[in-house]
């Protein structure tokens, strides 16, 4: 009997709707019942004098303050925590993964932190590098990894161990150790898990497209500029199946599209070039299909009235390189559709270019602006990923005001200037209260960051708030929910200004009571009111200048549909915003798009723009969401300028849009 052919692989395959936690789970009953289990485990996560870890108990986890929820912890007979598991098919890694986990690890004995996979994903190397990459960007560095026997592993100084292996490699090892103890249940248990593992890596094996949705648009976008596409009135198409983003290449409709059916029949054809039937189209898909035939094309297919034509990526290509091939293999079909093409050249003086792409007016690229122009801030929820650093060096701003930020990765760190850690890491005035606890208490942060040479920046440390700041210093009584700093533009076009970035940071009720709600943010909110509040110092508030942006997680004009007494709490943070002298600055229409569906509860009259979509959604199919907002002072705020970036094509890689800002008197 294969892994594949039994009976809880079988039924699973058809009913069960994730089989990763369903493995995830069979997983933790084998472990919590069988000792022979348990100890291959042991003996598989050694330390590096070779001794093997004490497991004796393993459990789920239960999930922290801030949604972090490791697979399995591994606990001593003392009930420490040894080590932490991780299971994954074909998911992309998440926000916490590894860096809070590894936080949570204790550093006084050997732990480990231990990946499960697919076999092609460890033998890839791809999901290993972005791991260590990831580590490496919190300040944890790595020995060289040793790879053997189907395990890569790699130590820190501390003791510990970063691990990744196989459902095949560890499954295996259970089943040998079941089989030498003659445990015949064990033995049992772990072949119908072998099957369900099995049964799940096949049945949902297919690529993580987040990424390579943005990759389309970034595409497209370049195809637009160099003159080969044209997107008037075509965004993207979705369904259960299938993602797609819509065009027109050199006169004739087409797509790029994923088709996650595909991907499990035919994994090396997920991804497809559609040309399809529209009205009056300068190219017909029929002279489309002939055109392809007279050059040779033999990949096409037709389905129905639609012709196909594969798109073949490069494995374990970085997005640029993704990026790169889509473009390349799209001009050559290009230039077949059209020889004296490019079709569209004068696209970028078009009124759709004009609409659509207002960032690319605003900011000219190379990261820099004309000196005596307008100061340029923007401020941005990148929800911890990489690509919107690279995004922000190439927009021409100067100031960038972040949420959910970690370090700058090193291809850039050259080019951005962060300020001292104290200015933005809550850690470094209570890193007594959580020493021990578990987990860490945040791993991102809101960030005041310099992009160019026009303005001279002077970060405030943070403090504790038990007293009166020093002029370098601010109190803070949040944790991961402010950062400021000074703002002087160099060549005096306005005079110094305060910015503040601000994080409506999650928070959750006391476990003592019987709580109708999980979480909240507005708590953390009145705090941020109450931290910024110090830069206020006179009742003429149009003295100061104080600009305060970011993500706060709360609605403007209703309480996130959630009846009068979320409208009434919602409400008094705008009134206390008000009160101590900060104009609401929106943004609010027209500047900015409101999404074709309202969110839950919003009034019909609401003049919110949309600034963030669910990770199920996109740009173009996001709910009328608005949870950024921009303050400035009473007088200031005249000379402000303020626009969600949230067109469909200029949104950039994060959940949440960019909010520009201009500031010019």
């Amino acid at each position: 009997m294969t892994d594949e052919e039994t009976l809880l692989g079988a039924v699973a395959k058809r009913h069960a709707y994730s089989l990763e936690d369903a493995a995830t789970d069979a997983l933790t009953f084998i472990l919590s019942r069988r000792a022979c289990a348990r100890q291959a485990l042991s003996e598989f996560l050694r330390d590096d004098a070779g001794q093997p870890f004490p497991v004796a108990k393993v459990d789920s986890w239960t999930a922290t303050e801030h949604g972090a929820i490791p697979d399995l912890a591994c606990f001593d007979e003392k009930d420490d925590v040894v080590a932490f598991i991780e299971s994954k098919f074909w998911a992309t890694l998440t926000d916490h993964q590894p860096v809070t986990y590894w936080c949570a690890l204790p550093t006084d004995k050997p732990a480990a932190l231990l990946f499960l996979a697919p076999q092609s994903r460890v033998e890839s190397g791809s999901l290993w590098d972005e791991l260590v990459d990831r580590l490496r960007q919190a300040d944890v560095e790595l020995d060289d990894a040793d790879k053997t026997d189907g395990l890569v592993s790699a130590a820190a100084k501390d003791g510990r161990r970063l691990m990744l292996t196989s459902w095949e490699v560890l499954l295996g090892l259970f089943s040998e150790t079941a089989k030498r103890d003659d445990d015949s249940q064990a033995c049992f248990e772990i072949s119908q898990l072998r099957g369900l593992a099995s049964a799940g890596i096949e049945r949902d094996k297919t690529i993580p497209d987040e990424e390579l949705r943005q990759s389309f648009w970034d595409a497209v976008e370049r195809l637009k500029r160099s003159g080969w596409a044209n997107t008037d009135r075509l965004t993207v198409g979705t369904g259960t199946n299938y993602f797609a983003r819509y065009f027109r290449l050199a006169g004739a409709p087409a797509g790029l599209r994923i088709d996650y059916e595909d991907q499990k029949q035919r994994p090396e054809r997920y991804l497809w070039l559609w040309f399809w039937h529209e009205e009056n189209a300068k190219l017909a898909v029929e002279d489309v299909a002939r055109i392809l035939d007279q050059a040779g094309e033999s990949e096409s297919e037709w389905r129905g009235s639609e012709l196909l034509l594969p798109i073949v990526l490069p494995e374990d290509a970085d997005d640029q390189t993704t990026v790169n091939s889509i473009v390349a293999e799209l001009e050559r079909i290009a230039r077949l559709l059209d020889p004296e093409g490019p079709t569209y050249p004068d696209a970028h003086d078009s009124g759709e270019a004009r609409d659509r792409q207002p960032a690319e007016r605003l900011y000219p690229p190379g990261g820099q602006t004309e000196r005596g122009a307008a100061i340029k801030v923007v401020s941005w929820n990148i929800a911890t990923r990489i690509k919107p650093w690279r995004e922000l060096v190439e927009m021409g701003a100067d100031v960038a005001l972040l949420q959910e930020a970690r370090r700058p990765p090193s291809e850039i760190a050259d080019r951005v200037e962060i300020g001292p850690e104290e200015s933005w890491d809550s850690h470094s005035w209570n890193s007594e209260w959580w020493r021990g606890r578990w987990p860490r208490l945040f791993d991102r942060w809101p960030m005041v960051v310099r992009l160019s040479d026009r303005v001279d920046v002077e970060w405030f440390r943070q403090v504790s708030p038990d007293g009166w700041p020093t002029e370098n210093e601010i109190s803070v009584s949040g944790i991961g929910t402010i950062t400021a700093a000074r703002v002087t533009p160099k060549d005096g076009s306005t005079e110094p200004f305060i910015v503040v970035s601000m994080y409506g940071r999650w928070v959750g009720p006391h476990p003592s009571i019987q709580a109708s709600w999980e979480i909240y943010a507005d708590a953390s909110v009145h705090r941020i009111i109450s931290d910024l509040s110090v830069f206020i110092g006179h009742d003429d508030r149009r003295t100061h200048r104080i600009l305060a942006a970011g993500d706060l997680n709360v609605t403007y004009g209703y309480g996130h549909g959630s009846g009068p007494y979320w409208d009434a709490r919602y409400r008094n943070l705008f009134e206390r915003f008000e009160a101590v002298g900060l104009e609401f600055m929106g943004p609010q229409l027209p500047n900015g798009r409101q999404a074709e569906t309202l969110a839950t509860g919003e009034p019909k009259d609401s003049e919110n723009v949309v600034t963030y979509h669910l990770p199920n959604r996109t740009p173009a199919t996001a709910s009328n969401n608005q949870f950024d907002y921009v303050f400035a002072s009473r007088g200031f705020h005249q000379s402000l300028k303020v626009r969600a970036m949230n067109g469909v094509d200029e949104w950039g890689s994060s959940d949440h849009c960019r909010l520009e800002i201009e500031i010019a008197e």
